[in-house]
């Protein structure tokens, strides 16, 4: 590399360096989940009417204070885990208000995985976590399979992640053990030291394995031990040995009406057990379909594919479809192995409504593979540009003006019939009905707006 170029990245570098140093004081800074819920929301995340909730409050002198803003009591994400708390404590289905896995229920793997990018498969990935955190209690693993760190930008700034990760912190790369030791071509590490990856973010029960620029070795690492063969490894079996290693040594311990003594939620028993275990995992992919990623698919019980309906987004989808098949069946011709055995699909994002072709290519997908393509998808929403803006979500987002306000509230009502449609699959039976009343509104607003 000589010349301009060489100069032009020095200093471009150089800058990226310096406005990093920017962002991460910024980050280190700022409070994450400054969101707060009414009543009325809670009730909503809770899945109990509004007169039930305020009786059940007044009933329990242990119910989360929260603040008045105005006349609205309003609470944060880690007082609404404490009245699911409450809820779980009393209730004669406790597993409604906390849906923590039973010691003898399987894990999930859900990957978020598309080989092109501006897909908003991060964001797809991220808001699916967060939603089973808010509706549903759940524990719920994030790992950042993309060295670009999108979903890590979401749930920086918690306790564990106070700032962007460094090289020193752990990646997937890690868990996965792709890093040579001195005495073996490769690193298995304790289901203990596996679930030290996992850090600590704002929202209760929800933890990270971070990724930042070393997460690209992870391709050069497989690379190598494909080179190497170890005895007894598959190269594209790294992810799922530790995954299932760490599931076996954190098997969940506390049942959700464990929690409550003499009316009481026990904060320390909550803590240690929003922490002992995750009822699911979410692996955000890197746009790409690599031997790493291969590691990631082989690892997940089910795959969510988002992707925008243009033709030429269809054509990459169909290049990406046929290679990982093609990589599937040449595991299976060796090895007897269940891979992905929970539902998977195909889920459309940024859709114009406006635009026909986009609906043309829903509902041809819907007509010829009604079972794999979700008829619930995202549509293209200036909205999420101002949460996006700030790192976060549409949940966690706070808008500051009426327009604003507006439209994330017509995002949010979109990502909840996404995600709820996603439970219905993976779930069957623990959904809300967002999805059904979503495909109510939508397609008699196209018959209004065609008449």
């Amino acid at each position: 590399m000589s010349g301009n170029l060489e100069q032009f990245l020095i200093e471009l570098s150089r800058g990226l360096d310096r406005t990093m140093v920017s962002v991460n004081k910024e980050l280190t800074l700022r409070t994450r989940i400054q969101r707060t819920w009414s009543m009325r929301q809670c009730a909503r995340f809770l899945n109990v009417g509004i007169p039930y909730l305020n009786k059940f409050a007044k009933s329990n002198p242990d119910f989360p204070k929260g603040e008045y803003v105005g006349r609205e009591r309003v609470f944060t994400i880690a007082e609404l885990m404490h009245m699911r708390a409450l809820f779980a404590g009393t209730a004669k289905r406790p597993y409604d208000y906390l849906a923590w896995r039973k010691p003898d229920e399987p894990l999930p793997v859900i990957s978020f995985a598309s080989q092109k990018g501006g897909t908003a498969k991060s964001l797809t990935a991220a808001h699916f976590a967060q939603y089973l955190s808010l509706h549903y209690g759940m524990r719920v693993g994030v790992m950042d399979a993309d060295p670009q760190s999108t979903i890590t930008l979401y749930f920086v700034g918690g306790e564990g992640l106070p700032a962007m990760p460094t090289e020193e912190t752990a990646s997937m790369v890690d868990f996965a053990g792709l890093f040579a030791t001195e005495d073996s071509s490769y690193t298995d590490y304790s289901a203990e030291e596996l679930d030290s990856f996992f850090l600590r973010t704002s929202w209760p029960g929800l933890r990270l394995v971070p990724a930042h620029g070393e997460t690209s070795e992870g391709e050069i690492q497989i690379a190598r031990l494909v080179s190497e063969r170890p005895k007894g490894k598959n190269f594209y079996r790294f992810l799922r040995d530790s995954i299932e290693r760490w599931r076996d040594g954190n098997t969940p311990k506390t049942a959700p009406d464990e929690l409550v003594e003499d009316g009481v939620v026990d904060r320390d028993k909550l803590d240690e057990a929003l922490n002992e275990t995750l009822d699911c995992i979410i692996i955000d992919y890197q746009p790409a379909l690599t031997l790493f990623q291969l590691n990631n698919v082989v690892a997940s019980t089910s795959l969510v594919i988002p992707q925008t309906m243009k033709g030429f987004d269809i054509a990459t989808l169909s290049t990406f479809v046929s290679g990982l098949l093609g990589m599937l069946q040449h595991i299976l011709r060796n090895e007897r192995i269940d891979i992905g055995t929970g539902a998977s699909m195909l889920l459309p994002t940024i859709v114009q409504r406006s635009n026909n072709q986009d609906l043309d290519q829903i509902a041809n997908l819907l007509e010829h593979c009604p079972s794999e393509i979700l008829p619930v998808f995202y549509l293209r929403s200036d909205a999420i540009s101002n949460a996006s803006d700030v790192y976060q979500s549409v949940y966690e987002y706070q808008a500051d003006t009426p327009g604003k306000r507006k439209g994330i509230e017509r995002f949010i009502a979109n990502a909840d019939a996404v995600n709820d449609a996603i439970v219905s699959r993976l779930w069957p039976g623990r959904e809300r009905g967002y999805a059904d009343k979503w495909i109510d509104d939508f397609y008699q607003d196209d018959e209004e707006n065609q008449g």
